[in-house]
């Protein structure tokens, strides 16, 4: 998905392409003139295989070692599970975060903690997103801090709305398995006019967001609590919000598969995870908004 931006920017993520071998236009020249060259297939196919096959990808990959290219393929690859791994070894380390922040920091110091903390997590979200390698620490650093402020501005609403805290976590969770079921059972695919639809949409509550901003600054309640057909402006905003979010998250977990087709290598697997992490907290952050809105007009 190009809104998220670890994936939009790293090549491993794209639809048949394999980054270690160069580009396939400034190459071709030489590369066809090769022996391995087959009527049916300018890029060779010596097994007869599908071209979406590891036999296939790895016979690309020999072939232009043997051109003199000087490719080597890496020693471990990354796999789904490794990628799955990682990601819940990061959403755990959120969570736990979470809940310590809840269960340590006094009620008085939440909102500073939350800001504190939520500053410290975009610091280490530009390193990740800049990084065509996400390393472990910045991973788990972004996940932790994430963790933290999200746990300080729960423990903060929940206070005022009790309950909506645990609504907030499980309405995340119905959210995220709907969006990987629809992913796997190949009933949702993106598309590139999708894409461009959820792009004006985020950037719509990005000036959404930033008029609230202003509005609450000169004492205002925003537009989240202007009524449209009896519901506030903020609900609605949010509920097309979560959709997007879901949008997202299936683009996210289609590139996970590009790049394991295109043979990552094994440490990638902490790239793949920090992107559906960015992701899946981006998701509860506008699920608890959403419910505390919800929970405020209702009071």
């Amino acid at each position: 998905m190009a809104d998220n931006p670890v994936i939009a920017r790293n090549p491993y993520f794209k639809p048949q392409t394999t980054p270690n071998m160069g580009e396939r236009s400034s190459s071709y020249g030489r590369y066809a003139q090769n022996e391995w060259e087959s009527p049916n297939d300018q890029w060779g196919n010596p097994y007869g295989v599908p071209a979406s096959s590891p036999e296939y990808q790895r016979a690309q990959q020999e072939a232009y070692a043997r051109a003199g290219y000087g490719y080597q393929a890496p020693a471990v690859t990354m796999t789904y599970d490794d990628a799955m791994i990682k990601t819940f070894i990061l959403l755990g380390s959120a969570v736990a975060a979470g809940l310590l922040t809840v269960m340590l920091v006094p009620l008085t110091g939440l909102v500073a903690v939350a800001g504190i903390s939520t500053i410290a997590a975009f610091v280490f979200g530009m390193i990740g997103s800049f990084q065509m390698m996400v390393k472990p620490w910045a991973a788990v650093g972004y996940a932790v801090l994430e963790g933290v402020a999200l746990g300080a501005l729960t423990g903060a609403i929940d206070t005022f709305y009790p309950g909506v805290a645990l609504q907030a976590v499980l309405a995340t969770a119905v959210v995220v398995a709907v969006a990987a079921g629809l992913h796997f059972s190949g009933k949702v695919r993106t598309t590139s006019k999708g894409n461009r639809v959820m792009m004006v949409m985020l950037l719509s509550a990005i000036v959404y967001s930033l008029i609230n901003m202003v509005m609450n600054m000169f004492g205002s309640r925003g537009v989240d609590y202007a009524h449209i057909g009896g519901m506030p402006v903020g609900i609605v905003v949010g509920l097309v919000m979560i959709v997007v979010g879901a949008y997202m998250l299936i683009g996210d977990l289609e590139m996970v598969k590009f790049a394991v087709a295109n043979r990552a290598p094994a440490e990638f697997a902490w790239t793949v995870a920090f992107g559906l992490v960015m992701t899946v907290l981006w998701i509860y952050v506008e699920v608890l908004h959403t419910l505390a809105i919800f929970a405020s007009d209702n009071n």
